[in-house]
């Protein structure tokens, strides 16, 4: 979704502009939930843009660079971190959110396909997943995709569904309907 390979498609690169309209549609009343470390550009970006943002992050490094981005866009209590272990389960109840952003970094998810299975079970139906990666992803798209598949999601329409290329983030929805 990201990169070269979208441009040649025909796709809009999910870049934070484009990333913040989308999940601002999708968002409805609820809150949009951060899943992992280095989200804190989005999380500035969705709050000052007036969204309810909750995150879950895996450590208190991730949790301060968090922290700081928010007070220096001048919101001090718009957001109050989980600072916790992710570990292998995610600290969701079954369907409870509307919207997942998650960064599947293999240094914070060390098993990507049942954290992408994680996702798929904690998102209501009718819900968003939107699976974002680091500058070099080790997985190629159609392996992400199928994860994603499995877990009960499907890439949003007007994305084709990926191959060998290099995963560079997705839009998924929830197979489920209200």
């Amino acid at each position: 979704m990201n990169g070269p390979a979208a441009a040649e498609a025909g796709r809009t690169p999910l870049d934070e502009v484009a990333l913040g309209s989308l999940l601002a549609t999708a968002a409805g009343t609820g809150p949009i939930r951060l899943v992992g470390a280095h989200l804190h550009d989005l999380a500035t970006r969705l709050v000052v843009d007036g969204l309810t943002v909750e995150a879950t992050v895996p450590g208190r490094r991730p949790a301060r660079a968090l922290r700081r981005a928010l007070k220096r866009a001048g919101q001090r209590t718009a957001i109050a971190p989980v600072v916790d272990d992710i570990g292998i389960n995610l600290p969701f109840p079954d369907s409870a959110a509307d919207v997942l952003v998650c960064r599947l970094d293999p240094q914070t998810f060390p098993f990507p396909r049942h954290t992408v299975r994680e996702l798929g079970r904690a998102i209501g139906p009718g819900g968003m997943v939107v699976l974002l990666t680091g500058p070099r992803p080790p997985w190629p798209s159609g392996l992400v995709d199928a994860w994603a598949g499995s877990a009960g999601l499907v890439p949003q329409v007007e994305r084709g569904v990926g191959g060998a290329t290099p995963f560079a983030g997705a839009v998924y929805e929830s197979r489920l309907t209200t």
